[in-house]
């Protein structure tokens, strides 16, 4: 009897153990829930803070008038004019006549201030002097043997050159210049002379032109023109011309 006594205590006191372990879980779980549930709490309160302050806003858009709420009206913006373009002053015309007159340009020659002028004097001496050999017989009086030791040169008459003696490759000219054709001798002759040299100038080379080209040609053409002005030109008015124009001109050598 007491060994069953025994056991029968023993068991009774497990079971006593058990259930003391028991409520000491039952009591840690409430706590955990308990702390759970203070964690959650700031949570909750605040999503409800930010729904009030949502709330709040409605309220206050609720307040204002729908005519405050609508957008101001965009004020147009004005065009700006172009700025007015300033007027170009205006130049000065001034004829060929005042420009010649108010520039003074200074020539070393007679010659060159014929020639730079473009008077009508100018342009028969020289237009004659491209095509002077077919009006003029020049050089004039040339020797008709060359002298000793001298030969005479192709194409040149009037020119020779040594080949032999002291002197050889030496030039000779035994031309004449004083009447040579040159804008200066030209010069000197009056305007209704250089007017018939000139015609006759013109017609001999379109003969030549004609029996080398034939007619038709483009030189052809250009010489007609050529003789139609020179046959219009009046020699006294001519001559008068380049005598004013001397008279103006600047000359530093005679």
């Amino acid at each position: 009897m007491s060994s069953e006594e025994d056991e029968f205590e023993f068991d009774g006191e497990e079971e006593s153990e058990e259930g003391e372990v028991e409520e000491d879980d039952e009591e840690d779980d409430e706590e955990d829930d308990e702390e759970d549930d203070e964690e959650e709490e700031p949570i909750k309160s605040n999503k409800k803070r930010q729904v009030e302050s949502e709330d709040d806003d409605d309220s206050d858009d609720d307040d204002i008038p729908l005519s405050q709420l609508k957008s101001p009206p965009r004020k147009k913006k004005k065009s700006l004019a172009p700025p007015k373009k300033k007027a170009a002053p205006k130049k000065k015309v001034v004829s060929k006549q005042e420009s010649k007159s108010s520039e003074q340009i200074v020539h070393s020659t007679i010659a060159g201030a014929i020639f730079d002028s473009g008077c009508v004097k100018g342009m028969l001496i020289q237009r004659l002097l491209c095509r002077w050999w077919y009006a003029i017989e020049w050089p004039r009086g040339i020797p008709d043997k060359p002298p000793k030791n001298y030969d005479s040169m192709d194409g040149m008459p009037g020119i020779f050159v040594c080949t032999s003696g002291d002197d050889v490759g030496k030039i000779k000219d035994c031309r004449d210049f004083e009447n040579r054709p040159s804008f200066t001798n030209f010069l000197k002759k009056a305007s209704s002379e250089l007017k018939d040299l000139l015609i006759t100038a013109i017609d001999e080379q379109t003969k030549a032109l004609i029996e080398v080209e034939g007619s038709g040609t483009v030189t052809e053409k250009e010489l007609k023109d050529m003789l139609k002005w020179a046959k219009k030109v009046n020699p006294d008015k001519s001559d008068k011309e380049a005598t004013k124009v001397l008279k103006k001109a600047n000359i530093t050598k005679q």
